[in-house]
């Protein structure tokens, strides 16, 4: 069963199971992009795994260690026996944070470069901290290395990525397209929650046509595969709050679909 919604599910920010959305939405972005990119490309998922900075630290870097033990093929043992040798004391180590990151990436398969990163935004993201910092130093590399980025956010509440000085209106979400060979100019679209989800053009080449991605596929998909008709509550006051205009809309979208009026 499809959100009663035309575009965007606002319902699903506020219900607390973004997580699980994120992780639906990006699989089906995968299996829509893999039925219609054209051969010798391909769209993977990609975890990346990081360590949160403390302030005035320096960035982190790949590290080797000085000494490593490397297991050998084990010989028959000689019978003799080891004795652990005592230490005169036990310290107890910092925590080390490790936070992961998901996003899309559609690479050359011949190649094995990558042509477009596909970010969906997140709420840690658009928040202050860590995860926003680490995530915009991301987006600079991408923009740096002349990739082509497409950048969905779909969530009402938060800050959003730099768009520009001055930065441009935005109703509710937004999604830009960045080309490679048009940076920094790139296309833009900003949509309310009574608006039907934008075809997103997807870039690999100059030379090459766009491959479209349906948002609204992807989303029935992965509001389908979450049984979000089942757990959401569409009862509950929304966070951000809506206009007094669009909460009229959406009580008067439910009186006509089911009789349910979300206060």
């Amino acid at each position: 069963m499809p959100s009663p919604f035309p575009g965007m599910d606002p319902y699903i920010e506020a219900s607390g199971l973004w997580g699980d959305f994120h992780g639906g939405m990006l699989a089906a972005i995968r299996a829509e992009l893999n039925q219609r990119l054209p051969e010798g490309y391909a769209a993977t998922i990609e975890l990346y795994v990081w360590t949160p900075e403390k302030k005035k630290a320096r960035r982190r870097r790949k590290v080797g260690p000085d000494v490593y033990v490397r297991q050998e093929k084990r010989r028959p043992s000689s019978g003799a026996g080891t004795t652990a040798v005592a230490a005169p004391n036990t310290i107890v180590l910092p925590v080390v944070e490790r936070r992961k990151r998901k996003s899309l990436k559609v690479m050359d398969i011949r190649t094995k470069q990558v042509i477009t990163v596909i970010e969906l935004l997140s709420p840690s993201n658009k928040e202050a901290g860590d995860d926003r910092k680490n995530y915009l130093d991301k987006r600079n590399e991408y923009l740096a290395n002349r990739l082509n980025l497409v950048e969905i956010d779909l969530l009402r509440s938060g800050q959003r990525s730099p768009l520009g000085d001055p930065p441009p209106a935005i109703a509710d979400y937004c999604v830009m397209v960045c080309r490679e060979w048009e940076f920094p100019r790139a296309s833009f679209w900003t949509f309310t929650i009574r608006d039907p989800l934008p075809e997103v053009p997807i870039p690999l080449t100059q030379e090459l046509a766009e491959t479209i991605l349906p948002l609204r596929a992807c989303v029935d998909r992965a509001y389908d595969e979450g049984r979000y008709s089942e757990s959401l509550s569409y009862l509950e006051q929304l966070r951000p709050r809506l206009s007094k205009e669009d909460a009229t809309w959406v009580r008067q979208l439910f009186a006509k679909r089911s009789g349910e009026k979300p206060s």
